[in-house]
């Protein structure tokens, strides 16, 4: 079995910050709660094509980590922080972005509309402003 390789950090960064200008954008709109006229049918959030594009990007380069034990770590003073401060968040390190953004992807799987929840919030815009910001300097070090 062979293990698929992570991309380089400031490819990584790149394909996150690519995301940014989206989700900043006044008129930008993650997904919608799906309803029906059958009353068997369960209500679901139907993500929109830019937040679905955003989760694929996530797992095909590396953000969402396998074999992280992000159930028991969601719950610490760090992910606390990281998920209710927006200057924590502001100094994470790409690390801590993976933990959060494990923590938030996976977590939809489990709670429906959380992700929406999160970006509501800002949590995610402040991730992928995060992310270019690390970018950046990554960028300029190699100058």
């Amino acid at each position: 079995m062979t293990r698929r390789q992570t991309p380089a950090l400031v490819d990584r960064l790149h394909a996150l910050a690519f995301f940014a200008p989206q989700f900043e954008a006044v008129d930008f709109q993650f997904g919608a709660w799906a309803h029906s006229d059958d009353p068997h049918e369960v209500t679901y959030y139907e993500v929109g094509l830019t937040g679905v594009a955003m989760v694929d990007t996530c797992y095909s380069m590396g953000w969402v980590i396998e074999g992280f034990d992000w159930p028991a770590w969601k719950d610490s003073d760090e992910a606390v922080r990281l998920r209710d401060d927006a200057q924590t968040v502001a100094t994470a390190t790409a690390d801590q972005l993976a933990c959060v953004l494990t923590v938030v992807i996976r977590q939809e799987r489990f709670v429906e509309g959380s992700l929406a929840g999160h970006v509501e919030s800002g949590l995610i815009t402040n991730i992928l402003r995060r992310a270019a910001a690390l970018e950046a300097d990554l960028i300029s070090l190699s100058r």
